[in-house]
């Protein structure tokens, strides 16, 4: 229904003397798909034409239930709903790690119990992110199909939907472990999205999906194809991604290094994000996504900061790491500390 029929629908009924009860879900209904094709056509776009994190997954938190409540009256607002699930995770995903990294504070300057006190808030926040981003990634499968079934067929801009639902999903696996499985997210997540990057082009979409599963290579030893160095897939995809302007594929090869305990190459890729930053602007249709991913590898680099020196990373000091003589963090204070 095209929007002169459904302004008609709407003056008909507010035109009849009165709403109802079938007039008024005629346009309960109505405004769900306007709203859902607003956000999609133009909030959306909107938002990743700019940098502000912060406002994206605040904008995720406020209108997410709003716009969700349209499935009690019309067709769920997938690909919207999607997204929208998405930036509200990040919020989530941000109070995870400034509970650790205020635990990591504690335990640096020996306060076991408000360590403990941290570690048990960074978990629940991990806890709702990934509840969070489980719901983009099922809404994303509610739009396209059964991620890792047949490639489903994308339309023009599609495709940076179709791979924010893949990340969602994996997301959503990694703050589930950070809390320890208490949002029951799926294992076999990781094995469906590999299959499914195959479906998106890898040199258009910034190298991130082809980084997605090679990533997820590194996570799991003999997993890779025959033949494959998943680091080397990793450094090619993010090449492609700082040239173009937006350095997923660097945050996803950052966060792998820091996952497999793998510090000197985590630090050299923090390194060279840096760098990146200094060479090569940021795509100007996705500028969130860009600064999202140096969120992503700046945490890391807050951690590393926070371990040794007991504060993060120092402002313009991306890139730089504490001295070979600071002290890193004990965390022998939280034996015998109940750890929930």
């Amino acid at each position: 229904m095209n929007h002169r029929v459904r302004l008609f629908v709407t003056l008909a009924c507010i035109g009849s003397g009165g709403l109802s009860a079938g007039c008024r879900g005629t346009l309960y209904r109505q405004t769900g798909k306007v709203m859902s094709g607003y956000t999609v056509e133009h909030m959306v776009p909107a938002l990743m034409s700019d940098d502000d994190v912060g406002m994206a997954c605040e904008t995720g938190v406020s209108m997410g239930g709003f716009l969700m409540s349209f499935e009690r009256v019309t067709d769920v607002p997938e690909q919207a709903g999607s997204v929208t699930m998405l930036s509200a995770a990040m919020c989530a995903e941000a109070e995870a790690w400034e509970a650790e990294l205020r635990g990591l504070r504690a335990l640096h300057e020996g306060r076991a119990t408000a360590a403990q006190d941290a570690r048990i808030a960074e978990k629940r926040a991990h806890s709702l992110a990934a509840r969070r981003f489980l719901r983009a990634f099922e809404l994303s499968e509610a739009a396209f199909g059964e991620v890792g079934g047949a490639c489903p067929k994308l339309d023009e801009g599609e495709g940076a939907f179709y791979l924010l639902g893949l990340s969602a999903g994996l997301l959503a696996l990694i703050h589930d472990r950070a809390a320890e499985g208490e949002a029951g997210v799926p294992m076999d997540i990781p094995a469906k999205v590999i299959r499914a990057a195959d479906c998106i082009e890898d040199a258009k979409w910034w190298g991130a999906p082809g980084a997605l599963k090679a990533a997820l290579w590194t996570s799991v030893p003999g997993s890779a194809p025959e033949g494959t160095d998943p680091w080397a897939a990793l450094d090619t995809a993010a090449a492609t991604g700082e040239i173009a302007g937006v350095r997923l594929a660097r945050a996803f090869q950052v966060q792998a290094a820091g996952a497999t305990g793998r510090d000197d190459l985590l630090r050299t890729k923090v390194t060279a994000h840096a760098a990146s930053l200094v060479e090569q602007p940021s795509n100007p249709e996705w500028k969130l996504l860009d600064r999202y991913a140096t969120h992503l590898i700046l945490h890391e680099s807050d951690r590393i900061w926070t371990k040794n020196s007991g504060h993060r990373t120092p402002l313009g000091a991306l890139g730089e790491f504490p001295g070979a003589s600071e002290e890193p963090v004990d965390d022998s204070l939280l034996e015998g500390l109940e750890d929930e």
